[in-house]
């Protein structure tokens, strides 16, 4: 290699090295400088989306802070009053028939009566007023008639969030 370089001309020398010093320019910025500033670039810009979600997520918890302070009266459940939630829900359940009176117990309860209701539909109701309506159930009583079927008396309550 040694005599290679010798046999070139001084011209020549200038140019390969010359080449090669572009080469190994190229070759660093290649393998090194630009995946640092793409890496870079692509950290900055998640920084600036974490920034946004955190300042978006601080709001939330503000409004819910807010919310949560002015609801220490429950006298609605889901934006809607307690009788109008029981009512709904029942017949939405299929209840509806056997739905038989909803009577006002104080400022936030209800009692409930059901005639000859089916057993199978009546419990995953009770169970979606718990919980997805925050509705505590206070009394419950049960009466078998006939198979799969019940009386029912109950007690229910708004409960707070």
């Amino acid at each position: 290699m040694k005599a290679w370089w010798e046999s070139l001309s001084r011209r020549e020398r200038l140019s390969t090295a010359g080449g090669a010093a572009l080469a190994l320019v190229l070759l660093l910025y290649a393998l090194a400088w630009q995946p640092f500033q793409t890496s870079h670039r692509r950290l900055r810009q998640s920084v600036a989306e974490q920034r946004a979600e955190l300042a978006t997520m601080r709001r939330m918890a503000e409004e819910i802070r807010r919310l949560d302070g002015s609801s220490k009266t429950l006298s609605m459940v889901d934006n809607r009053s307690l009788l109008t939630l029981v009512d709904q829900t029942a017949r939405t359940a299929g209840l509806g028939p056997a739905l038989k009176r909803v009577t006002p117990q104080g400022e936030n309860r209800l009692g409930v009566q059901f005639d000859a209701v089916e057993f199978d539909q009546l419990i995953p109701w009770l169970g979606q007023l718990e919980r997805d309506h925050r509705v505590a159930i206070v009394n419950l009583s049960v009466d078998r008639v006939v198979a799969g079927r019940v009386n029912v008396r109950a007690i229910v309550q708004g409960r707070q969030p």
